[in-house]
């Protein structure tokens, strides 16, 4: 599970973005084709550190220049298990919510993509129990103003998460409560929304 966030509007962003999409797809699964048949190959964690390690590296030492940097929350979910392994880097953390709110914050592990070359990214665990819902997004979200220069708080966010129901209406409901507080201004960033939700056995 991925979501990032690249700094700067436009399309050298939207370039920038592209870059490094393309490449974090290609280096977090070096080992995975050519060793799945033997049974052989990098653990999750193992995977999710080399793939974030060999991008901030490339990005720098070939567009450093450029002081380009993405924010990212890099996962991976085991879905038979229920453990998220993750790299949360720079990103707004994402939610662990269950029916009670707030079940856990994914808080960072580093700093984003392209900030230093001896960048030190952590991994963290968390486990995702039947019901449980994971929600990342990016700032365009919440710091989406309404016409009184007010931003939209992610208080508004706990309600609905805390109610058994679809993620296509979760997300709808989000989507609406944002169209609403924003009536009558412009939208001034992208807004992205991930959200994943294990099923209850």
């Amino acid at each position: 599970m991925v979501i990032a966030d690249v700094c700067d509007k436009g399309l050298g962003a939207a370039l920038f973005m592209t870059l490094f999409r393309s490449f974090i797809r290609r280096v977090s699964n070096i080992d995975f084709y050519a060793c799945t048949s033997s049974g052989y190959g990098n653990s999750s964690g193992d995977r999710i550190l080399q793939a974030i390690s060999l991008t901030n590296k490339y990005i720098i030492e070939t567009h450093g220049d450029t002081g380009m940097f993405a924010t990212i929350f890099f996962g991976i979910f085991d879905s038979h298990t229920g453990l998220l392994t993750y790299i949360n880097g720079g990103h707004l953390p994402p939610k662990l919510f269950n029916k009670h709110g707030v079940k856990d914050i994914l808080t960072l592990t580093g700093p984003a993509i392209s900030g230093r070359l001896d960048a030190d990214f952590a991994l963290r665990e968390v486990m995702i129990k039947p019901g449980d819902t994971f929600f990342a997004f990016t700032d365009g979200l919440t710091d989406a103003e309404n016409i009184a220069g007010e931003t939209f708080s992610e208080k508004a966010l706990i309600l609905v998460f805390g109610v058994d129901q679809t993620l296509l209406s979760i997300l709808a409901q989000i989507q609406k409560k944002l169209d609403n507080f924003t009536v009558g201004t412009q939208q001034i960033d992208d807004i992205t929304m991930l959200a994943v939700k294990r099923c209850k056995k």
